[in-house]
């Protein structure tokens, strides 16, 4: 008896060590749902908060009902709501056990190349350089350090910003975001640090600004190139002081967040021009981060398209499955001028046209075959033209239109309006 239970102890546990070193997830469940045995794969994404999740039932750790799994032995892509994760989708299939009644359900997460909405705290890439920018984030995510975000329009850095954010004990706490081309000059300044009752003409009551509602957490400055430079120096002094004065007010507030800056513009350019601070730049830049843009980083073309595919068909309500061989090959082949943002827009575009289950070339952007097979005379190449000009070609592209025209460069209008009137265009 006792040689009997020996070899029964030496069988589970090599049993545990053959599921445990198994990629994917594995749940044994009985005829109930309620779950007899796992692996560690499972127990860390299902519920990685409890030690033991046996007894468990498994629908209410995937919050599906067994009746809309898989048929049996067909592996299917489905989504799933788990209290570790939150909603991920993952690849299923559920087998019956030969010998007694339950079933076997193995599953593995899908990974996604940007922040699902649902999902906290996960980005993957599998482009090299972009991985060590995701790699630098997860290292001084947990540190107070100011982070300069560094990228082209439509490339992810509020994106970015908010993955470091929920990587930080600040998670908890506010992410507030304010643009700085977006606002006004005249307002900025009052959005930023607040006012008081009376310190200008409608300032009818006390307002916080943003660094109040950012208390205890984290405070994103996007295009922080677009910022006056008589604001430069008050941001300065908070980032050194952690303290600030709201408009038309005597007290010095004490200031406890983290300070996240991202721009689409060379600052150093900016400073040649007089039109940044060099001693901001140096403390908004004590930790650098880059987005390669998307042409540089096409292998994640594929995980993205079928992500925003299965974004707007939910959405829309559509059943589109996937896209053709053909049409995926156009994508790959464009060098995305508006990046990430763009291919969203090409396939929200793409999922609302399509009638078929499958996105074909037809229901791209008529252009993208054209501007696929257009070849630039190598000088334009090299060099990009200037704000003046780019703006002047896309103004002309809209039939004047500034709304458009604001949307495909990817500022606001009145940022817009403020350039047209500076360069002194006239469309």
């Amino acid at each position: 008896m006792t040689d009997y239970i020996k070899e029964l102890k030496k069988q589970k546990e090599f049993t545990e060590v053959i599921l445990d070193s198994i990629v994917d997830a594995i749940v044994v469940i009985n005829s109930n749902g309620e779950i007899i045995h796992y692996n560690e794969v499972a127990r860390q994404i299902l519920c990685r908060e409890i030690s033991d999740i046996k007894g468990f039932n498994i629908e209410n750790l995937i919050g599906l009902s067994l009746k809309n799994l898989p048929p049996e032995g067909e592996r299917e892509d489905i989504h799933i709501e788990t209290p570790a994760y939150g909603r991920i989708k993952v690849s299923l299939m559920i087998t019956s056990l030969k010998e007694g009644e339950g079933k076997v359900i193995s599953f593995y997460m899908l990974p996604e190349c940007m922040i699902n909405q649902e999902v906290k705290g996960r980005i993957i890439s599998k482009n090299p350089e972009f991985v060590s920018v995701i790699e630098m984030a997860k290292t001084v995510a947990d540190t107070t350090a100011t982070i300069l975000i560094e990228g082209e329009t439509g490339t992810g850095k509020s994106i970015l910003a908010k993955y470091i954010h929920t990587l930080s004990s600040r998670r908890d706490k506010p992410f507030i975001k304010i643009n700085c081309a977006a606002i006004p000059e005249n307002l900025l300044e009052s959005e930023l640090f607040g006012y008081m009752k009376g310190a200008f003409t409608g300032a009818n009551k006390d307002k916080p600004g943003k660094i109040e509602l950012a208390e205890g957490g984290t405070l994103f400055l996007d295009e922080i190139g677009d910022m006056p430079i008589y604001l430069q120096s008050k941001l300065l002094q908070l980032l050194q002081d952690k303290e600030f004065e709201r408009l038309g007010d005597i007290k010095t507030r004490k200031a406890n967040i983290r300070v996240i800056a991202a721009t689409n513009k060379d600052l150093r350019e900016l400073i040649e021009k007089g039109e940044f601070r060099e001693d901001l730049y140096y403390r908004l830049k004590v930790i650098s981060l880059k987005i390669p843009p998307l042409r540089e980083r096409k292998e994640d073309i594929p995980a993205l398209v079928n992500y925003f595919i299965d974004k707007y068909s939910e959405i829309y309500r559509r059943t589109i499955k996937g896209i053709s061989p053909k049409a995926m090959k156009l994508l790959l082949e464009y060098d995305y001028p508006g990046n990430i943002r763009e291919l969203e827009n090409m396939i929200e575009r793409a999922v609302i046209v399509c009638n078929n289950k499958t996105i074909t070339e037809k229901e791209l952007p008529e252009d993208l075959i054209t501007k696929k097979h257009t070849k630039l005379p190598e000088k334009t190449i090299k060099k990009e033209p200037s704000e003046k000009e780019k703006i002047r070609q896309v103004l002309i592209s809209t039939n004047g239109n500034k709304s458009l025209a604001a949307k495909i460069l990817g500022i606001h209008r009145t940022t817009l309006w403020r350039k047209i009137k500076e360069y002194r265009l006239q469309i």
